[in-house]
C-alpha cells in the first residue's frame, strides 16, 4: 500500500509539473491545420499531439487562429508558432525547429488563362493571392521585394479562389497541394458550381518546409532540442508517415 501511494504522489506530482505551452497556427490550410467546430485539426495538429504524447513534461496547447494574428502572437513572444516557413528575416525573429512538414505549394489559374510556369519569374506582372501575412521562403520575398509580381492577401482560400473567378487575381497561391485546392472547393457552392473553370498549372510554387517556431527572447533551445528528437524519431520509425497518410 506505501508503495501504491509513494507512486500516486510521483505520478500526481509529474503531472503537476507539466507545463503548459500555447502554440498558434493558422485556421483554414485544409488538410494542413485547420479549425472545425472550434477544434484544432489537420497535419500539423496531429503531429504536434504526436510529439505532446511523448514529452509529458510539457502541456502542448494549440489555438488556431487567421495567420496574421497567430504570426503577431508568435513575433510578441506570446507563443510559438507552427507552421512557420524559413525566410532570412524571421530567423533573426525566432528559434526554428526542425521541418515538421513539406507543404506543395501550388499555382492555381481560370480555365483558359494557363501559362508556363518553372520560376517565379514566370509570375512577372501578375497579381499573386495569398493569405494575410503569409510567405513561402527567402526566394519568394526577395522576388516580391524586387516587384516581381503583386500581392493580394485574404483571409483564406475559399474568398481566394473566389478572387480568381471574379478576375480580381491572375493567380492563387493554395496548400497543401490539390489536396487542399479539392478541400477549398467542397467548402463553398458557388466554388462547387465553377469548379470546372479553377485549374492548377502542373509544376507547383515549391516544396515549402514548415517548422515550429519560438521568439528568441523565449529561450526556447532545450525545449526544441528535445522537440526534435521526438519528430526525428516518429519519421525514422514510421509513426508521422502513417499519421499523415490518413489525409491523402
Amino acid at each position: 500500500m506505501r508503495h501504491l501511494i509513494l507512486v500516486c504522489l510521483f505520478l500526481c506530482s509529474a503531472i503537476a509539473q507539466a507545463r503548459d505551452l500555447l502554440i498558434v497556427g493558422n485556421n483554414y490550410s485544409v488538410p494542413k491545420i485547420y479549425a472545425e467546430a472550434g477544434q484544432p485539426q489537420g497535419m500539423l495538429v496531429d503531429i504536434l499531439r504526436y510529439a505532446d504524447a511523448a514529452m509529458p513534461e510539457h502541456n502542448i496547447v494549440v489555438h488556431l487562429y487567421p495567420w496574421a494574428r497567430a504570426y503577431w502572437m508568435a513575433e510578441s513572444g506570446q507563443a510559438g508558432i507552427v507552421g512557420l516557413s524559413w525566410t532570412a528575416e524571421r530567423q533573426q525573429i525566432f528559434d526554428y525547429s526542425e521541418a515538421l512538414f513539406h507543404d506543395e505549394v501550388i499555382v492555381v489559374v481560370r480555365r483558359g488563362e494557363e501559362f508556363a510556369f518553372s520560376t517565379l519569374d514566370d509570375l512577372e506582372g501578375r497579381r499573386i493571392g495569398l493569405g494575410a501575412g503569409g510567405s513561402f521562403g527567402e526566394e519568394f520575398e526577395q522576388a516580391r521585394r524586387r516587384g516581381v509580381f503583386r500581392v493580394d492577401e485574404d483571409n483564406g482560400p475559399v474568398s481566394r479562389l473566389k478572387k480568381l473567378l471574379a478576375g480580381r487575381i491572375d493567380a492563387a497561391l493554395i496548400n497543401p497541394g490539390l489536396a487542399g485546392l479539392h478541400r477549398a472547393i467542397a467548402q463553398d457552392p458557388e466554388l462547387l458550381r465553377h469548379a470546372d473553370e479553377i485549374r492548377a498549372l502542373p509544376q507547383p510554387l515549391k516544396r515549402d518546409a514548415n517548422y515550429l517556431g519560438f521568439h528568441k527572447s523565449l529561450a526556447m533551445g532545450e525545449f526544441l532540442a528535445d522537440f526534435n528528437a521526438v519528430i526525428r524519431r516518429g519519421y525514422e520509425n514510421g509513426d508521422i508517415p502513417r499519421l499523415l497518410a490518413r489525409y491523402q
